[in-house]
C-alpha cells in the first residue's frame, strides 16, 4: 500500500496560528504577539488587494484550433494579456465554468491550465489538455481565472464570458486495409467500381486477370512469358469508389444485441467514421449515407479532406433520441457503381435493394481493427 503525503491548505495554517497568537496579543499585551498578529492581518489584506488589482487588468481569450475526436487528447489554448502598467500576475489558474447552458462537461473530462507568471504589458499563452469522452457538439461559455498569490490564503477570481462551440468527432480507429480492398475488388459491385471506362481500342497497361474479364482482353503472349494470365488495360483505371451506409432505421429499444443497445449504436457510428477515414487514406472516392435520419450530407463521391470533415461532422451531430425515419427508395437510387458497405448496430435482414453489399455490425468492431490497435486497446 503506497502512502501519499497531502499538503495542508495555507488558510488552515493561518487560522490555527491566528487562534494561537490572538489570545496572547489581546489578553497579555506583549509586543511580539501583537507584532505577529499585525503581520498576519497585513498579509491577508495584501493577498486580497493584490489579487483584485492583478485580475482587474487581466484579459483572456479562448483559442479553438480544430474539432476534437473521442479518446484523443484535445488542447484548448488561452491567450492571456496583462494590461496593467504596474502590477505583474503570478500563479494564475484558468478553468472552464460549468453552467446549465453549457454542454462541454458531457463530452470532456474537466481540466485546467496554470500560468506561473505574466509580466507588465505581456501576453502569454496557457493550454489545457481535455480528454473527449463522447461525440456531439460541446458548448463552452465562461472562462474563470483565479489566483491566491502571494500567500494562498484568499482566492480571487474573474469570469470572462466567451461562447464557443466545439465539435467532437466519433472515435476513429485504424481499420485493417484489407477490409476496404476486398470491398472494392471482390464481388459484382466492387468489380464495377474498378472497371469504369474500361472499353476502348488504345493500349494503356497490363494488369492481373480477375474473375469476369473477357477472353478478348487477355494478353496471351505476355501471359505465356509470365506464366500467369494478364489482361490488357485499354484505358486509365478509375479511382475506386466506396459508399459507407449507416443504417439506424431501427429504434434503440427494438435492437436485438447482447450489449447495451445505445452503446451498440455509438459503436456503429465509430465504425462508420473509421471506414471513411481508412478509405480516404487509401485514396479512394468515398461517400456517406445515413438511413433513419434527415441529415444534409452531400451524396457525391469525394476525396478531399474538407468533405471528409463534413461527413465526420454529420456523424457527430446525430441525435439518437430523435424519431427514426423509414428508408426512402430515392436514397438508394444513387448507390450503384461503387463498393457498398452497410454498418448496423445489430444483425438484421439485409436491405432488399442492397443484397450484394457488405454488412458489418457493432460486434465486429474489434475484429476489423488492426492488430496493433487491438493490442493497445486490450
Amino acid at each position: 500500500m503506497k502512502k501519499r503525503t497531502t499538503s495542508i491548505h495555507p488558510t488552515i495554517v493561518f487560522v490555527v496560528l491566528l487562534l494561537l497568537v490572538a489570545p496572547s496579543a489581546f489578553f497579555q499585551g506583549k509586543n511580539l504577539p501583537m507584532f505577529l498578529f499585525g503581520a498576519m492581518i497585513t498579509s491577508v489584506a495584501m493577498t486580497f488587494f493584490w489579487a483584485k488589482l492583478v485580475l482587474r487588468n487581466i484579459r483572456i481569450r479562448r483559442i479553438i484550433q480544430a474539432p476534437a475526436t473521442v479518446d484523443e487528447p484535445y488542447s484548448i489554448r488561452y491567450e492571456v494579456r496583462n494590461t496593467s502598467k504596474w502590477f505583474a500576475g503570478f500563479s494564475l489558474w484558468i478553468e472552464e465554468q460549468q453552467t446549465t447552458s453549457t454542454t462541454w462537461q458531457n463530452h470532456f473530462r474537466k481540466s485546467r491550465s496554470w500560468i506561473m507568471e505574466i509580466g507588465v504589458g505581456e501576453t502569454v499563452h496557457g493550454e489545457s489538455a481535455f480528454w473527449p469522452t463522447s461525440r456531439g457538439e460541446a458548448t463552452f461559455e465562461s472562462i474563470r481565472v483565479t489566483t491566491s498569490f502571494p500567500f494562498g490564503m484568499i482566492r480571487s477570481s474573474k469570469v470572462v464570458r466567451q461562447i464557443t462551440n466545439v465539435l467532437v468527432y466519433p472515435e476513429i480507429v485504424s481499420v485493417r486495409p484489407s477490409v476496404l480492398q476486398a470491398i472494392v475488388s471482390a464481388g459484382s459491385l466492387g468489380q464495377r467500381s474498378n472497371r469504369q471506362g474500361r472499353d476502348g481500342d488504345d493500349y494503356y497497361d497490363l494488369r492481373e486477370f480477375v474473375s469476369g474479364d473477357r477472353l478478348g482482353d487477355i494478353a496471351w503472349k505476355a501471359s505465356a512469358r509470365r506464366g500467369e494470365l494478364v489482361c490488357i488495360q485499354r484505358s486509365r483505371p478509375s479511382v475506386s469508389r466506396v459508399r459507407v451506409v449507416l443504417d439506424l432505421t431501427t429504434p434503440t429499444d427494438q435492437l436485438k444485441c447482447e450489449e447495451d443497445p445505445r452503446h451498440a449504436e455509438e459503436i456503429a457510428i465509430s465504425l462508420t467514421a473509421s471506414l471513411l477515414v481508412e478509405a480516404m487514406r487509401q485514396e479512394q472516392e468515398v461517400a456517406l449515407s445515413v438511413l433513419g435520419f434527415s441529415l444534409r450530407i452531400e451524396g457525391g463521391f469525394h476525396t478531399s479532406q474538407r468533405r471528409m470533415s463534413r461527413m465526420l461532422a454529420s456523424l457527430s451531430l446525430i441525435q439518437l433520441d430523435a424519431k427514426r425515419e423509414p428508408i426512402e427508395l430515392r436514397s438508394l437510387i444513387d448507390m450503384k457503381h461503387s463498393g457498398i458497405v452497410v454498418v448496423r448496430p445489430d444483425q438484421s435482414v439485409p436491405i432488399r435493394s442492397l443484397k450484394d453489399a457488405w454488412y458489418f455490425t457493432s460486434s465486429q468492431f474489434e475484429e476489423l481493427q488492426r492488430l496493433q490497435q487491438r493490442s493497445d486497446t486490450a
